[in-house]
């Protein structure tokens, strides 16, 4: 595995938390000492950042590669088009810009992807193919995925258990379970904070995934009831927009110091979570989220010595086994939510309890060795 090319049909670059991880990915394989570009379908709708990949990550070992594509999303018509109309259309499309590719891949020895219909058309190449579960799929994407697993050069990443377990069913030899991780060095020269006095208390990263709300309101409103006594701050950084403008009116009237910003560059994340005392993941009990949904933000938590407040959804319960300093809470329950922030806040020798086992553990869980794993893997699977 020399060059890998990282294929992305769709909006690019994105605020989303979806660009964030193509960037961990692109890094995980550059550190295994593999050569890495992102290869991305040029759009021109009102969900475009308009702005070069290369200066909003700032990543300058990733070489980022533009193609020309016709975005059908934003003609008029395609709004008022049944759901399952835009689906098969969205996957129709990813299937003949894929297609399209193949003088452009030509020099590239392994492609990995999301979008099982932008692999389906390379399978028949000598080429190492990666497919990476980020969701439940779509009924089309459950018939290719079938498909792709007959083929020998197709192996399968699982984030979550659940993903894992459906992509085992499909091709068990060549499915690996894996687990989110972190870029170390961006996190480096962290220290334990041991302060009582003005905790900073924060959430850093989208509200909402696939239009679902991601619990912050609900968890920022339990912080605002807090007692004066708990002498705390509040951060907040993450879209869209309009939810964030909703939580920040609720603070209107609040003498709790609140600083927020809707979006910061992705270069500037580890900066803005090692000012974090105690940083909450308050996801809900949602089908995606639940199942799919590898909780990254509590990797970045723990490298920047923050101690993780998260609900006891499925996917976040996954990474007790990693023994990370997490406190959990019952996902829904915001008086268990707010019962848990104020033993943190109460309870210095519980913080630096949990703050130690990150620090002891985060190790394990560095981009590094995450795609070491997965390239071994694979060469492994090839070998017999």
């Amino acid at each position: 595995m020399k060059n890998v090319a990282l294929i992305v049909y769709g909006r690019f670059p994105t605020e989303k938390a979806y660009g964030s991880h193509l960037i961990d990915v692109a890094n995980g394989f550059i550190s295994n000492k593999v050569e890495v570009s992102i290869i991305y379908s040029k759009t021109s709708n009102d969900k475009t950042i308009f702005e070069s990949p290369e200066s909003y990550y700032t990543t300058e070992k990733i070489k980022y590669v533009e193609t020309n594509n016709f975005d059908f999303t934003k003609l008029g018509f395609f709004k008022i088009l049944p759901n399952i109309i835009k689906k098969v259309l969205w996957s129709v499309g990813a299937y003949f810009w894929s297609r399209s590719l193949k003088s452009t891949l030509r020099d590239y020895d392994t492609i990995w992807s999301t979008n099982p219909n932008t692999l389906i058309c390379h399978t028949n190449s000598s080429k190492t193919i990666i497919y990476e579960k980020h969701g439940a799929g779509k009924k089309i994407q459950k018939v290719i995925l079938k498909q792709l697993s007959k083929f020998n050069n197709v192996y399968f990443v699982g984030t979550t258990r659940t993903s894992f377990k459906e992509l085992s069913n499909l091709s068990k030899s060549k499915s690996i379970y894996l687990t989110n991780g972190v870029k170390l060095s961006e996190y480096k020269n962290t220290k334990i904070n041991t302060q009582t006095n003005k905790l900073n208390v924060g959430y850093i990263g989208m509200l909402e995934t696939y239009e679902k709300d991601k619990g912050v309101k609900d968890a920022f409103q339990q912080i605002k009831k807090l007692p004066d006594e708990h002498k705390i701050k509040v951060t907040l950084i993450g879209g869209p927009k309009q939810k964030l403008d909703e939580i920040v009116n609720e603070f209107k009237d609040s003498k709790i110091e609140f600083s927020y910003s809707d979006k910061i560059p992705k270069n500037k994340v580890p900066n803005a979570m090692k000012k974090l005392d105690i940083g909450i993941v308050p996801y809900p009990e949602e089908t995606h989220m639940t199942n799919y949904a590898s909780p990254m933000k509590i990797f970045e938590y723990a490298a920047s010595n923050t101690v993780v407040l998260a609900s006891d959804i499925k996917s976040n319960l996954e990474l007790k086994d990693t023994d990370l300093g997490i406190l959990y809470y019952e996902a829904g329950n915001f008086d268990d939510f707010r019962n848990k922030l104020l033993l943190l806040i109460n309870n210095s020798e519980l913080r630096n309890k949990l703050l130690l086992k990150s620090q002891k553990n985060i190790q394990n869980y560095s981009l590094q060795k995450r795609f070491q794993t997965l390239i071994d893997f694979c060469v492994r699977s090839s070998n017999g």
